[in-house]
């Protein structure tokens, strides 16, 4: 038998011996490993967890316009590339709202930049608080917005831009009530169009047909004529 005497083995069983101490060697192996590589690991997913967190939170950032909040010029342009297939699937209405600030450059003029991008903030959430929760506002550029009105004709969407012409006008900018004005082109989508670059182009023709009417004006494309 295996004998112990005191805290020795015998010689004869030295097998058994030996095999103690490769069940040893390897309890030891194996704490080394989660005492050493183990942790390793775990810096190495910790890692690669904040450096996913990173990249999504660089995708949120880049669906926002940093100054106003809205979506991106970007991230509004896909929504509305979506909203035409999804129009062109069942067919339920697409209105497209091209908005821009009357004069602005003559506001930062008088003003300074930092009250013109206080002003466009400020805009930015008065047009966002007329909005449905399932409408799309984007900064397109400058002092221009871009308003995707899913489901949505356009008697509807010109009634909407009429809502958002007057919300604008009605909106004291600081204490001595300055106020700007916008200037509104609605256009809406056919069967017929080709996508989005042509909703565009419609809504930024009936919008300078707007400003043309003397600014402060809502066009839809009915009552311009659309770009050849």
């Amino acid at each position: 038998m295996y004998k112990r005497q005191g805290l020795g083995i015998e010689l004869s069983n030295w097998k058994f011996a030996l095999l103690d101490a490769g069940l040893l060697a390897i309890l030891v192996a194996l704490i080394a490993h989660y005492a050493f590589v183990r942790p390793k690991d775990r810096q190495i997913q910790s890692m690669m967890t904040a450096l996913e967190e990173a990249r999504l939170k660089a995708e949120e950032l880049a669906r926002f316009d940093s100054l106003t909040g809205v979506l991106s010029r970007r991230a509004v342009l896909e929504a509305l590339d979506e909203e035409v297939e999804r129009a062109r699937r069942h067919d339920n209405g697409l209105a497209c709202l091209m908005l821009d600030l009357d004069r602005f450059k003559t506001l930062n003029d008088n003003h300074g930049h930092q009250f013109g991008d206080k002003a466009l903030r400020r805009i930015a959430r008065v047009i966002s608080g007329l909005c449905r929760t399932y409408d799309h506002l984007g900064r397109y550029g400058g002092e221009e917005f871009l308003l995707i009105l899913p489901e949505t004709r356009l008697d509807a969407a010109t009634a909407i831009a009429e809502r958002v012409r007057l919300a604008v006008a009605d909106t004291a900018l600081d204490r001595n009530d300055e106020r700007i004005t916008l200037s509104i082109g609605v256009t809406e989508w056919r069967s017929d169009d080709d996508g989005s670059d042509t909703l565009i182009a419609e809504a930024d023709w009936a919008l300078l047909e707007a400003k043309a009417a003397g600014r402060n004006h809502v066009v839809a494309r009915r009552d311009a004529d659309p770009p050849g």
